[in-house]
């Protein structure tokens, strides 16, 4: 089975994202990843950030024929700059008609490493490199 859940996680069915705030940040096979640029949000080391995955082509849930089609995913996921590593905090799948087929509320999600070169480091990468401000300094 694709792991299209997995692709939006760690880290949306035709077209561009809409909002402005929108950056496209790497894709996947038929998939586009966006970050919104105004979500960020730093402490410390860990980065809180919107993201939303858009397909191409839209396909069945669980790549089953037969099962709505998503058309993308939306959802928050949260970046550790120090050790490039991720989890996603919650997670929406959305259909044809900008239905919910299904939500995730809340996640306790364990922090997963991120493969160099994939939509994860590229969200990762933006999200980090965005939201760097200057650091105070230590008395």
């Amino acid at each position: 089975m694709r792991s299209w859940m997995l692709g939006m996680a760690l880290c949306l069915g035709s077209g561009v994202a809409q909002a402005a705030g929108w950056v496209l940040v790497g894709t996947d096979g038929d998939m586009e990843h966006y970050v919104d640029d105004g979500s960020l949000l730093r402490t410390d080391e860990v980065v809180r950030v919107d993201k939303r995955v858009i397909y191409r082509k839209p396909h069945p849930l669980g790549d089953t024929p037969g099962m709505p089609l998503i058309r993308e995913t939306r959802g928050v996921v949260e970046c550790d700059c120090d050790r490039k590593q991720h989890r996603a905090v919650s997670l929406s799948i959305i259909g044809l008609s900008n239905e919910v087929l299904w939500s995730s509320g809340d996640m306790k999600r364990v922090w997963e490493t991120i493969d160099a070169g994939s939509p994860g480091r590229a969200t990762l990468d933006f999200a980090c490199e965005r939201s760097a401000g200057p650091r105070a300094e230590a008395k």
